[in-house]
């Protein structure tokens, strides 16, 4: 039986990434040290770092503006990060449309006053929030790209004229994106860029004139960028399996390449799921992720049975999130198309035998 992995993170990896990271693991009969045990300092490792910080800023299409930090502490450490770093005295300003943007406004609460300037929580999260008027003086403009959890994506960055600030965790890389016009964005690698411990953080040159000289020194993201991400000890695994990943998604054909592939996919996914009477996706069409797709059965009692009888079929991580319940299908880049047609013939088969 071949298995498939829908998990929503850690996602995935490319067959060709495993494949790299079994070799570059390997015991070698001179007893070579592999490259998770070389200094981070030495060559061996400069020349991943090198190639992954070239290999990024290609993808993402960055001109000498912005900065590329590869930190740790994920997602949750820049809720807190971001706005210590960068509010500059100014009032940060969100747009709350699912689970992980009601958690980044609520730690940049706990760091200064943040306002919430929409909210799509009256829908359940299944749309996109209207947006009220921005702060007088504003820090900068919150959103969260795709939320993982309740499946909602924005199709293009919110325009407006204050600095945007981007958590882009579950859509990184899956797409070409307007990275130049973001002031900062931030990203995990669990879900298209590799293993955990790993987080990607874009800023651009003329916010880091916003960083207090009061904060400690793991919080000013000017010596970070000073150190080449070198303020301590880097995850050298996980740099390595992103460099594995950038060069996977190169020899693809490049984001141009995932988009058109994960648009088509979760598309038939989508068109499934709405001939369903069965099973549901409450998200509003123009609002719809092409990562993350949360759908129901039209018994939630059913969710259950629905996620043992899909792993026994070999469907693994579907089971939704804790926050939310249901089921959850995550389309990262390195799902094969197999997987979702798959996926599609288990739950008809299910209507059929259930309905």
């Amino acid at each position: 039986m071949i298995l498939h992995n829908f998990s929503a993170g850690p996602g995935t990896l490319p067959t060709p990434v495993r494949a790299g990271l079994s070799e570059a693991l390997a015991l070698k009969p001179n007893g070579q040290p592999s490259i998770a045990e070389v200094s981070h300092r030495g060559p061996a490792f400069a020349a991943v770092a090198e190639e992954l910080l070239e290999r990024l800023r290609r993808l993402m299409g960055l001109g000498d503006a912005h900065q590329v930090l590869l930190l740790q502490g994920g997602a949750n450490l820049q809720f807190a990060w971001l706005p210590m770093a960068l509010r500059a005295g100014r009032t940060p300003a969100y747009l709350t449309t699912g689970h992980w943007g009601e958690k980044a406004l609520a730690e940049a609460r706990r760091v200064s006053p943040a306002e919430e300037v929409g909210s799509s929580s009256d829908s359940g999260y299944c749309d996109l929030p209207e947006m009220g008027h921005l702060p007088a003086r504003c820090a900068y403009l919150h959103y969260t790209g795709n939320e993982t959890i309740h499946g909602v994506q924005f199709a293009q960055p919110p325009a407006v004229a204050a600095p945007l600030a981007a958590d882009l965790s579950s859509e990184f890389l899956s797409r070409p994106y307007p990275y130049n016009d973001l002031a900062f964005a931030y990203a995990g690698a669990q879900k298209n860029l590799g293993i955990p411990g790993l987080t990607v953080v874009m800023i651009r040159q003329d916010m880091l004139d916003r960083v207090p000289d009061t904060l400690p020194a793991y919080f000013d993201y000017r010596k970070w960028v000073a150190s080449g991400s070198m303020l301590n000890t880097p995850t050298t695994l996980a740099w390595f399996a992103a460099l594995e990943t950038c060069r996977w998604i190169e020899s693809c054909g490049g984001l141009g390449f995932f988009e058109r592939r994960n648009q088509a996919r979760a598309q038939r996914l989508y068109a499934f799921l709405d001939r369903s009477a069965f099973w549901s996706n409450p998200v509003a069409e123009h609002a719809r992720s092409v990562m993350n797709v949360p759908f129901f059965p039209n018994d939630e009692n059913r969710t259950a049975d629905v996620v043992s009888s899909a792993e026994a079929a070999g469907l693994l991580g579907l089971k939704g999130h804790r926050a939310l319940g249901g089921l959850r299908a995550s389309l990262y880049n390195a799902l094969d198309d197999a997987a979702v047609e798959t996926l599609i013939d288990f739950l008809g088969d299910y209507e059929r035998r259930h309905g």
